[in-house]
Parts: structure tokens; sequence; C-alpha cells
């Protein structure tokens, strides 16, 4: 039986940055879409996850929730993941609140699809 790819999750309801991603992650990985809390253990059931991007642009009371469970579960299964946040270079407050909340790098929207591809496959 051939193994599951590793998943990238994508917590956002906007899909405009979705096609993207997908071409940047390639064959080797799969992207799951993460729009609501209670749904971490749904979305990655076995699966390994090797990155969690974090759309600011979303309401925080979308991201902050969904962000803390996933954490915990990645915790909880001994994962090593990279916590991607991107948002508007403005937003100053969201990018600090996901800095706080373990997500590093932190990027303006241009600089995240400028280094999409590394970020994925690094």
């Amino acid at each position: 039986m051939e193994k599951e790819k590793p998943i990238v999750i994508l917590i956002s309801k906007n899909l405009v940055f979705l096609p993207r991603i997908e071409a940047a992650a390639g064959s080797s990985l799969r992207v799951r879409r993460l729009t609501e809390p209670g749904r971490v253990d749904e979305v990655i059931g076995q699966s390994e996850v090797t990155t969690v991007l974090v759309d600011l642009e979303e309401d925080v009371d979308l991201w902050r929730p969904i962000l803390k469970e996933l954490k915990a579960h990645l915790v909880e299964s001994r994962s090593s993941v990279s916590l991607v946040a991107y948002g508007p270079h403005e937003d100053e407050n969201s990018m600090a609140e996901a800095r706080a909340m373990g997500c590093e790098p932190v990027l303006a929207k241009g600089a995240f699809i400028n280094q999409l591809k590394r970020l994925l496959h690094s």
C-alpha cells in the first residue's frame, strides 16, 4: 500500500491563493483547508503535516482557535511543523499575534508568494 502524501494545512476561507499554494506544493504534498475550529482531527487524520499556513486576512476569531487546536494536536503527536503566517503588511497587530502564537516566519503577502515554494519544501 502506498504511503499517503504529507499535507500542508491552510487556515483560510479565501480561495485566492489556493491555486498558487497547490502549484507550489506540487505532486509531493497535499493541501488541506481548515475553515472552522473543531475539525483538526477530521482534516488531518493520521497524515503527516509538514507546514501550516495561516491567512491573517481572516478574522482573528477564525484563525486563533484553529491554530491553538492545531498546535495542541501537533504537540500530542510530537510533530515538528513549520507554522507560517501571511497577511497585509500594514496589519501589525495580527502579525504580532501570529508571532506570539509561534508562527515563524510571518510575512507580507508579496513576500509569502515569492517564497512559497521554498517554504513548503524546506
